[in-house]
């Protein structure tokens, strides 16, 4: 044989094999609801296999979020690559017109964007989901119970789910099969029952169904931190939790012999930062008149909270003369007020992909969240954790394990948010363009 011929057959034979092995078979993309890198870093927090991943794998100190940097917004930006302008999921709840909001936004065509469960479903490969947010009838998951309940008091929130979950009798199959029956007592809100239960159900579909894409939300480390801050015992007990869970997961994996054919990203959603005071802006507008101390009442201005900023609506968008009011008001609070926020323009939070419609909005200064009351102080005491910031004081973190890690044990600064749907992508082997996000050539 030729020599030059021989060397560029082999030449393409291997440049072949390494674009083989840059795609997954299967990749599970976890998410730890408040995630921060500390959960990873700290000798004092109980995450030996988190520690693990971070030591054999790749791990994102920095993720910059979106506006505002909650769950459900953060979480269709992870899936979509897209920012809230453009997915239109601007909040956990939606801004109903000075009411009370007790709904969330659950269900998947809420979303404006193509999701990585759309492109991978187009690809014809399977997908699966665990109570991911926005996901409720996603008729581009195969295997799907999604983050759902019901705002009346009901008997049990998971026989409620069922009807939602797809396939139909999914839920109940998981129930007989891999979990025992589900209520309040063995899979509460918050509770660290939870996290293990949802991985044990993550590993039947996972043996049995073979979905090449897999989504999970693990909920329990934002409850705890919520109540009791960032170090709290409350908080170390609930990262254990969500540590076990990631460990069943990754023991599956080894114990079905998957482990070289499958990608585990694990990530936040948004951090933490730990608080001591709490701002209520609708009191300066009720005291004001300009908004109803009861919701449903007449209005003309109102502050939506969602994490620790808030958005001012208008009833009538192009009423200046109320905003001007606002405006006034908040300068001519006393200073040590005043000092609590700064104040973002409809320029500046439209720049960073937030809802148009907003006329301003408050973020309030590390240590300090807020509150929804209309009555009463407008500065109260809050002890717990909060996030949403646009600052980046609460920045969650990334990482990735199994196959397609090139460097294991590298660590990197900072990534973008919008930037992981194509990344998932790409590791599937799907060419999939996003509204925002690229494909982040750090990671390689």
């Amino acid at each position: 044989m030729n020599y030059r011929l021989f060397t560029v057959i082999l030449f393409c034979l291997g440049w072949l094999s390494d674009a083989v092995a840059d795609n997954s078979k299967y990749v599970i993309l976890i998410t730890i609801d408040g995630m921060h890198a500390g959960m990873v870093t700290d000798p004092e927090m109980p995450s030996p296999y988190l520690k693990m991943m971070k030591r054999e794998g790749l791990f994102v100190d920095k993720v910059k979020g979106v506006p505002p940097t909650a769950t459900y917004p953060s979480h269709t930006s992870i899936v979509t690559g897209a920012l809230p302008v453009h997915h239109r999921i601007f909040y956990n709840s939606p801004f109903v017109f000075n009411k009370d909001s007790v709904v969330s936004y659950w269900y998947a065509d809420s979303i404006k964007a193509p999701t990585i469960w759309q492109a991978a479903k187009e690809s014809g490969l399977t997908t699966a989901s665990l109570f991911w947010p926005v996901s409720t009838k996603s008729r581009w998951i195969d295997y799907n119970i999604p983050e759902y309940w019901s705002v009346k008091r009901v008997a049990n929130q998971l026989d409620f789910i069922k009807p939602v979950c797809t396939p139909s009798g999914i839920l109940d199959e998981l129930e007989q099969n891999a979990v025992g029956r589900l209520d309040h007592l063995t899979f509460g809100a918050g509770s660290i029952n939870r996290d293990a239960r949802t991985a044990y159900m993550a590993n039947y579909i996972m043996n049995k169904y073979h979905p090449n894409l897999m989504t999970i939300h693990l909920i329990t480390t934002d409850y705890a931190q919520h109540a009791t801050g960032m170090q709290s015992e409350r908080t170390r007990m609930a990262v254990a939790s969500v540590d076990h869970a990631i460990g069943l997961i990754v023991e599956n994996l080894k114990q079905t012999r998957r482990m070289d054919s499958t990608t585990v990203i694990v990530c936040g959603d948004h951090g933490f930062s730990n608080i001591s005071q709490a701002i209520a802006p609708n009191v300066w507008l009720t005291r004001a008149g300009l908004l109803s101390e009861k919701p449903g009442g007449d209005w003309k201005a109102c502050f939506h909270g969602n994490g620790s900023v808030m958005f001012l609506y208008l009833r009538d968008s192009n009423d200046k003369k109320t905003l001007q009011k606002v405006e006034r008001i908040i300068q001519n609070l006393p200073v040590e007020t005043r000092r609590l926020f700064r104040v973002v323009s409809q320029e500046e939070l439209t720049a960073m992909g937030g809802d148009p419609k907003v006329a301003l909005a408050l973020e309030p200064i590390a240590g300090i969240s807020v509150s929804t009351n209309r009555t009463g102080a407008d500065v109260l005491v809050k002890k717990g954790g909060s996030h949403g910031y646009f600052s980046g004081i609460d920045p969650t973190c990334f990482m990735v394990y199994g196959c397609n890690v090139p460097d294991k044990g590298k660590e990197l600064q900072t990534m973008r948010q919008i930037d992981i749907a194509p990344y998932v992508m790409h590791l599937l082997g799907v060419d999939y363009k996003f509204v925002d996000g690229k494909l982040p050539q750090e990671l390689f």
